[in-house]
């Protein structure tokens, strides 16, 4: 979407966007927005023909001055109300009736709407990306993207254009992992994923990486990587990212690592024929990272951040990992597999000691891990754990309430300390047939952070949606990218 800028209102032919509160009356420049509708607002409110309800889109069309321009009118409700997520969400449906009505371009009036305007910026951006995000879908009649050709006119401010530009890229690292998660498994097979984020990151600035392939990965000691990807034609990877702004050399690296099972058929343990569509999101977790690493190196964050992505695509074959096996981790700890359709954690373990060698001050990892965490906490909620006090997470919780990406926290303790060293024949197990399996896998990761300060997410309920919300349409949502580059951009991220 092309945006432009301009201090003051002039005429254009282009819809005019005004922001709606319900006390309209005591707007700032209400007397410049009623003489703009012809000195008819309250009667254009009263017959509810424009709507100040918090949320609602409305829109009509009025001669102004000596033009007749479509009206569209944002409703703020009680503007002392609004915050962060209210105002991404508005902008969301916005550029969503733009979409629907194929409304090409427009004219917002900013000093319409009562709110920060640097963050309302930083929402347009954002929100110009992923409410309206298509997936390029290998359709024979499929039309070009909405934005291509969308233009937005903002009236009000000419200094914000930065925000508006930060807001942009993250919105496009959110973008990036919903394409990498919706693109079919038989193409996003664990070397095309590497080879793509290889492509994606070879000229940036401050960035290195390395790929190890599936000899690699067996030489070197990474048994459960290897297990869960060795029944799979398409071999496993291990893609590594680092970006170090010059500005952070003296700091300890921030660890990003993400779950990426590209197929999960359940291995052994086989899912059933319901369980089983839908697996390609298996990787949303290394998409996710993906993304969060686009966004701090587009924006060249002063920021040290190690990406790992873990990918694997755990099938069915003579070769093929089974319940009673036992394999040797890299941390050199051995496993007994109980689940073969628990495998996720397998792979985030090899991949979380891997991120421990570059003596990260914070290891986080993300992993549409267990169906557990959305039976506990349904689909609008992130599961979080961690190796730490209660009291580390507080900077989280704050960052999300800015996002709008719903966190809660679930417990590791004694009984999953007990359980995951279970079994008779190895240092570890991957499952245990009780109640908590959230907990359980958390803490059968945590077993592999090699004592550094960690946070697991678990996005099995957020990492897709079933239907269209303002964020963008359904599948993948690339959950927790906003909230963890907001939360490295405070810079006061390190032990």
């Amino acid at each position: 979407m092309k945006f432009d800028y301009r201090e003051s209102y002039g005429a254009t032919s282009a819809p005019l966007i005004i922001g709606l509160p319900e006390n309209f009356r005591q707007m700032d420049n209400f007397e410049e927005v009623d003489t703009l509708l012809n000195g008819l607002t309250d009667k254009i409110v009263e017959q509810k023909v424009l709507s100040p309800e918090a949320g609602k889109i409305t829109a009509t069309g009025m001669m102004i001055q000596t033009d007749y321009r479509k009206v569209i009118a944002l409703g703020l409700g009680q503007t002392d109300s609004l915050d962060q997520p209210a105002v991404q969400e508005l902008f969301g449906k916005l550029f969503q009736y733009l979409q629907d009505t194929d409304t090409r371009e427009g004219q917002l009036l900013l000093d319409t709407i009562p709110y920060d305007k640097t963050l309302l910026a930083e929402a347009i951006g954002l929100m110009s990306v992923v409410s309206v995000y298509e997936f390029e879908s290998y359709r024979a009649d499929r039309e070009g993207s909405f934005s291509d050709g969308t233009g937005l006119l903002i009236t009000g401010a000419s200094d914000i254009k930065r925000s508006v530009e930060r807001g942009e890229e993250i919105g496009r690292g959110i973008a990036m992992a919903r394409s990498f998660s919706e693109t079919p498994p038989n193409i996003m097979t664990p070397g095309h994923m590497a080879d793509k984020v290889a492509e994606i990151f070879r000229d940036r600035k401050y960035v290195s990486g390395s790929v190890k392939d599936d000899e690699a990965l067996a030489g070197e000691g990474y048994g459960l990587i290897t297990a869960v990807g060795k029944a799979s034609k398409a071999a496993p990877r291990l893609v590594t990212i680092e970006y170090r702004h010059p500005s952070a050399e003296a700091r300890k690296p921030v660890a990003l690592v993400g779950k990426g099972v590209t197929y999960d058929t359940g291995g052994y343990s086989i899912k059933s024929k319901t369980g089983m569509p839908e697996m390609k999101y298996d990787m949303s977790g290394a998409a996710n990272v993906v993304g969060m690493m686009h966004a701090i190196s587009a924006l060249e964050l002063p920021v040290h951040v190690v990406g790992v992505i873990a990918l694997a695509e755990n099938m069915i074959d003579g070769n093929g990992m089974r319940p009673d096996d036992v394999y040797t981790s890299y941390s050199g700890a051995t496993v007994e597999v109980k689940n073969t359709d628990a495998e996720g954690r397998l792979v985030l373990a090899d991949a979380v000691f891997h991120a421990s060698q570059y003596s990260p001050g914070l290891i986080m990892d993300f992993a549409t891990l267990t169906g557990a965490v959305v039976a506990a906490l349904g689909t609008e909620r992130t599961g979080i754990f961690t190796n730490k006090k209660p009291g580390f997470l507080e900077p989280f919780f704050e960052i999300a309430k800015r996002t709008g990406e719903e966190i809660w926290q679930l417990p590791i303790t004694e009984i999953e300390e007990k359980n995951v060293k279970s079994s008779a024949i190895a240092d570890l197990t991957n499952h245990v047939e009780q109640p908590g399996r959230a907990s359980f896998a958390a803490c059968f990761i945590k077993q592999f952070t090699n004592g550094t300060p960690w946070v697991h997410f678990d996005i099995a309920g957020t990492g897709t949606v079933s239907k269209r919300t303002p964020y963008g349409p359904k599948g993948a949502t690339g959950v927790m990218i906003h909230s963890i580059v907001k939360y490295l951009e405070t810079g006061d991220v390190h032990e």
